[in-house]
C-alpha cells in the first residue's frame, strides 16, 4: 500500500496511529490474525527515528526495537532468517536507490530489498521531498518497482500542518518550488506569513514566538559551508550569525532541545517535524530572474555536497541538482504550523518577495 501526499498532509501521523493499533492487537487480541505478528516501522532519518523511539517509551504497546532504519531491518531479517509480517515505511522517498557504503547498504534498492523481506508493506511517499541523488525517486520509478506486486495507492490532499484554512499558502509554495513562479498574492488569514529585510530582526521575532508558543526555530537552505563532525560552522547573512545545527546530540530530537533556539536548523534536523513558527533564510544559490520572472537555481552555490554525490560511473544532470535544491526548499517552507518568516539573501529575490500581497483580513 502506498500513501502519497504533500508535506503536512498527515502521512506520518497515519503511520504512527496505524502502527500503534497494529501492535496493540498483536499483543492483546488472541482472536485476531495479527496476534503475535512481528511488525516494524522503518524510517531512513536519524532525527525522526529518535521521535519514534521516544513515543515507544511513552506507550506500553510499542517497543523501541520495532523502530529501525532500513539497512538495519534488512540485515536483521537476513541474520534471523525471518521476515517482518507488517512493515511500515515513513518518508519512503528517503530510501536508497543505489548502494551506499556510508550506510552499509550493498544492494541496489532499499525498497526492493524490504519488499522481499516483508509480508505486507505500507509506505508513505512524496516525490517533492527527495533530497539526495542516492535516493533519486520519482512517481514513475516507484510505479515501475511496485508494478510486479499487488498494490493500492491512496492520495492525501488536505493540508493539516499549515493553519491557513485551506490550501492557499501550500499552493503558493508549490508554485514557487515546482514551477519557480512567485504568485503575486497569497491568502494567509489564519497563518502569519512575513517577508523580512533583516534576518537579525526576523530572529528576534522567532525568539519571542518561542517564548510564547514554543517550537519556533531558525532554518536555512544549505548554502552555508559545514562539515559534519568538524567543529562549529555558521550561517551568516548580513549582521545575523548563528551556528548550524549540531547533529546526533543524544536521544532528544534537535527541534525539541531548548538550546537549539540559538542554532539554525537544516533539512537533516527538521524534515518530518512540525514547528509553530519558522524563520527561514534562503541562501544566495536561489535568486530571481527579473526578465523571465522566475526563480533561478545555481547548484554551484549549494554546500550540501553529499546531496549530489554519485558513483563514479554515473553523472547527475543540472536539472536533477536543481530539483533536489528546490525539494529541499519545499521541505523547509512547509515546517511551520502558525507562521513562516522568510529572508532571502539574494537582493532581487528579496525585492520580488516584498512585492507579494498577503491577504490576511
Amino acid at each position: 500500500m502506498v500513501i502519497e501526499g504533500d508535506a503536512g498532509t498527515g502521512k506520518s501521523l497515519i503511520l504512527q496511529q496505524a502502527f500503534t493499533k497494529i501492535q496493540q492487537i498483536a499483543e492483546e487480541d488472541r482472536q485476531s490474525p495479527l496476534y503475535r505478528t512481528k511488525n516494524f516501522l522503518l524510517v531512513n532519518h536519524a532525527e525522526m527515528l529518535k521521535i519514534y523511539r521516544k513515543l515507544a517509551g511513552e506507550n506500553p504497546h510499542l517497543k523501541k526495537n520495532s523502530f529501525m532504519k532500513p539497512t538495519s531491518y534488512i540485515n536483521q531479517s537476513d541474520k534471523l532468517q525471518r521476515n517482518g509480517d507488517i512493515v511500515l515505511i515513513d518518508e519512503a522517498h528517503l530510501l536508497l536507490t543505489q548502494s551506499d557504503n556510508y550506510n552499509k547498504f550493498h544492494q541496489n534498492n532499499q525498497l526492493l530489498e524490504i519488499i522481499k523481506r516483508s509480508r505486507i508493506l505500507v509506505l508513505v511517499f512524496d516525490p517533492y521531498q527527495v533530497l539526495k541523488f542516492k535516493s533519486l525517486w520519482s512517481r514513475g520509478k516507484l510505479a515501475d518497482l511496485i508494478a510486479a506486486y499487488p498494490h493500492e495507492i491512496f492520495h492525501l490532499q488536505q493540508q493539516y500542518r499549515i493553519e491557513d484554512a485551506g490550501n492557499s499558502l501550500a499552493n503558493w509554495i508549490n508554485q514557487l518550488t515546482r514551477k519557480r513562479k512567485i504568485v503575486p498574492s497569497v491568502e494567509s488569514r489564519h497563518f502569519d506569513l512575513k517577508f523580512f529585510e533583516n534576518p537579525r530582526l526576523m530572529f528576534q521575532q522567532i525568539k519571542l514566538h518561542n517564548q510564547q508558543f514554543g517550537l519556533s526555530r531558525m532554518l536555512a537552505t544549505t548554502d552555508f559551508p559545514y562539515t559534519v563532525g568538524k567543529g562549529v560552522w555558521y550561517v551568516q547573512a548580513g549582521d545575523f550569525r548563528l551556528p548550524w545545527d549540531q547533529l546526533d546530540v543524544g536521544n532528544e530530537p534537535w527541534a525539541l532541545r531548548d538550546e537549539t533556539i540559538n542554532e539554525v536548523g537544516s533539512i537533516y534536523t527538521i524534515q518530518g517535524f512540525d514547528l509553530n513558527y519558522v524563520g527561514l533564510i534562503i541562501g544566495p544559490s536561489i535568486s530571481y530572474d527579473e526578465r523571465k520572472k522566475e526563480l533561478t537555481v545555481d547548484p554551484s552555490g549549494y554546500e550540501d555536497h553529499a546531496a549530489f554525490r554519485t558513483p563514479k560511473d554515473r553523472d547527475i544532470s543540472t536539472d536533477d541538482q536543481q530539483r533536489i535544491m528546490l525539494n529541499a526548499l519545499n521541505v523547509l517552507l512547509k515546517r511551520g504550523r502558525k507562521g513562516l518568516y522568510i529572508y532571502a539573501c539574494d537582493e532581487k529575490l528579496r525585492r520580488r518577495l516584498a512585492q507579494v500581497t498577503i491577504v490576511n483580513d
